[in-house]
């Protein structure tokens, strides 16, 4: 809106102030008189209507549509004291950025006859100044106090309300208030904005008479305001700065252009402090890092810049720079920059929702397949080159994945992510991380990814077989280069990390698809670890069943139960879909059903229940026998059932030909030969 749209047209062509009204004043006042009447009562001529602003007149409708009468005192309601305080309280930045300004007005207009008002942005007078006595009496007679609230919605069309509605200037004179009982006052009103360019509050230059305004009483009202509204924004960036070093995780401190640190939150005191022994605010920043190049090139020409290293060689440290941006005051000038980092020893840390809980004494298991899957993880574990571990859901991959961590790397941090549990659009920033407004949602501080996160330890990989094709050649250059970038970022993070990935997929054939780069594949599997499913793996089964109702039943503070002889056919013929994940459910399950010390057929999870062998039931509850005899009795009625079929009889134990061959010399079985 242009500033002389905002004038009012009994001024409009007033240069000076004069104390008589002319014949033309006096036609216009009539004219809008009459208008006003003509809208509330609805009988609107739009040729008419061009006399008036069609705020005043929008207005005016709003104004009668709320209950107003044109002709009586509308008086706002006023708080009470202890919430006129509270008010005050909360906008006690505005009133503080407003204090000078207004005592300046004070000076200026001490010889006329006019009102000083400072509302906020609901219209609640937070100062009412007045002149002199005369002025005291008028407010009194309007009831206009600080702590009154006037808006349209209480007191009708006045200068301050449209102000407030559309965040303009407005100048309103007389008649072209709603209520007649103003029929004399003149008002010039301007917005004061917050740096988010929220409406905080209005200023407003009030008479008692048109006489002592004129069109500069606009000017000087809306120049008050941008300077109240310049140094209300400055303190609020001053708070907000504050706040913001105070608030950050990583070390935040300020350097002026003379390259003094002025100002640092509690974590870079803290930091900087162990280092130093005392205070390093007030000293020269290069006496702390050393001199650099981007820094310099921040204070003079103030180009931001972000992940840079520094190594403080006093100390045999290193920091990471997430950023350095300038510091531009409201003229534009640069006064410094403000310095975010980090330590690089704070992403060793183990991240909270990753804790290492298992080593290679923790996987359980006697089967020659599982030991040869262990010993072959123990061996690289001491080599430094990327792991796939190839294995069906709930093998027990990540188990596998921190035992080897927990021998190559067990000081650094060990970061899981699941590719399958990621949403594809998420996953590129959740690998990678991302720099302070890069995208919709994301916060202002940026965020190191899950790579960066993993810095000195090991990155897990899980279900590397779901990772988008469009990453995987972003992933292959960070393996390649050993550094990362974050989305939205112009500088690389050097990381460090062991790379060990896992899928239950078949890589080659998503290769064979083109759903997988053959590079990174090769990339990925250096060394490569099978990991067997439980149902290859014969009496692990039992040991596992056992070792977990031990741990379920102490945690529980139960005693521990055994299990029959038809449960233990019943888990050896049960195919395992879930594998060791869902025997452990299973177990979990059995122990809160069983009532009698024993775990039965049937107290276990409805859909094993199938699993009970009906060649089995010959063996009586009270046998005691040992798992061999049991697995002895399976092989045996497995080899009968199919006529000595070896590849039938191994498919139906869930065994391989070898494993079963191995078995059924072990157990001294006849069959016959060429079978």
């Amino acid at each position: 809106m242009k500033l002389e749209n905002a004038l009012s047209p009994m001024i409009r062509n007033r240069s000076i102030l004069v104390n008589t009204l002319e014949p033309d004043d006096i036609d216009l006042i009539r004219k809008i008189k009459e208008l006003k009447m003509d809208v509330v009562n609805e009988r609107i001529d739009p040729e008419k209507m061009k006399l008036l602003r069609p705020e005043i007149v929008d207005s005016w409708i709003r104004s009668y549509n709320y209950g107003l009468n044109v002709f009586d005192y509308n008086f706002a309601p006023t708080l009470d004291k202890d919430a006129l305080d509270l008010r005050c309280q909360e906008k006690a930045v505005l009133l503080k950025a407003s204090e000078p300004f207004i005592q300046q007005l004070e000076s200026m207009l001490g010889d006329s006859q006019c009102i000083i008002l400072l509302s906020d942005e609901k219209g609640t007078m937070l100062k009412v100044i007045e002149g002199s006595q005369k002025l005291e009496a008028q407010n009194r007679r309007f009831k206009l106090t600080a702590g009154s609230i006037w808006n349209e919605e209480t007191v009708g069309t006045c200068a301050h309300a449209i102000c407030l509605i559309h965040g303009i200037p407005m100048q309103i004179c007389g008649p072209e208030h709603y209520c007649e009982k103003y029929d004399d006052i003149f008002c010039s009103a301007a917005p004061i904005f917050d740096g988010n360019k929220n409406l905080a509050g209005t200023l407003s230059i009030v008479s008692p008479s048109f006489h002592q305004q004129n069109a500069h009483s606009l000017g000087l009202v809306v120049s008050m305001a941008w300077a109240m509204e310049k140094e209300f924004q400055l303190l609020l960036n001053s708070r907000l700065l504050s706040v913001a070093m105070e608030s950050s995780e990583d070390g935040v401190f300020t350097i002026n252009t003379s390259g003094i640190v002025t100002n640092a939150n509690a974590t870079a005191c803290n930091y900087f402090g162990s280092l130093l022994e005392h205070d390093f605010i007030g000293m020269p920043y290069e006496t702390v890092l050393g001199k650099h190049s981007f820094i310099e090139a921040v204070l003079h020409d103030g180009k931001p810049v972000s992940d840079r290293v520094i190594h403080l060689e006093r100390w045999n440290q290193r920091i990471n720079i997430r950023s350095v941006q300038p510091i531009i005051e409201a003229a534009g000038a640069n006064t410094g920059c403000i310095v975010t980092f980090k330590k690089a020893e704070r992403s060793r840390r183990q991240p909270k929702s990753h804790p290492i809980q298992y080593t290679f004494a923790h996987i359980v298991g006697k089967s020659p397949e599982l030991l040869n899957a262990v010993r072959m993880a123990e061996k690289f574990s001491y080599l430094d080159a990327n792991v796939l571990l190839q294995g069906e859901s709930g093998t027990g991959k990540e188990m596998f994945a921190q035992a080897i961590h927990n021998k190559s790397r067990p000081k650094g941090p060990f970061v899981a992510v699941n590719c399958a549990a990621i949403p594809s659009a998420l996953i590129e920033s959740e690998l990678f991380g991302y720099e302070g407004g890069s995208f919709t949602g994301a916060e202002k501080q940026g965020r190191p990814g899950k790579i960066e996160l993993a810095d000195g330890g090991t990155l897990f990989l899980d279900e590397i077989g779901d990772m988008p094709l469009d990453l995987q050649p972003v992933l292959l250059r960070v393996l390649d280069e050993k550094r990362v970038m974050r989305v939205g970022a112009s500088q690389y993070v050097p990381v460090d990390f062991r790379l060990i990935t896992a899928t239950n997929r078949n890589l080659a054939e998503l290769v064979a698809k083109d759903k997988f780069r053959t590079d990174l594949l090769y990339r990925l599997k250096v060394l490569q670890i099978n990991i067997p499913p439980l149902r290859e793996r014969g009496q692990d089964i039992i040991l596992l069943a056992n070792h977990f109702l031990r741990t379920i039943a102490e945690q529980q503070k139960m005693e521990v139960p055994i299990i029959s002889d038809l449960t233990m056919i019943t888990l050896l013929s049960y195919d395992w879909p879930g594998n060791v994940r869902q025997l452990e459910n299973a177990m979990l399950y059995a122990l809160n059903i069983s009532s009698n010390g024993i775990i039965e057929p049937e107290h276990l999870p409805e859909e094993m229940q199938p699993a009970i062998p009906k060649r089995a039931r010959h063996v009586s509850e009270k046998d005691n026998l040992s798992m061999k005899e049991v697995e002895k009795i399976f092989i045996a009625e497995a080899l009968q059932q199919y006529r000595n079929n070896i590849s039938e009889a191994a498919a139906s134990l869930k065994m391989s030909r070898s494993t079963l061959y191995r078995k059924i010399k072990e157990y001294d079985l006849k069959i016959k030969q060429g079978s």
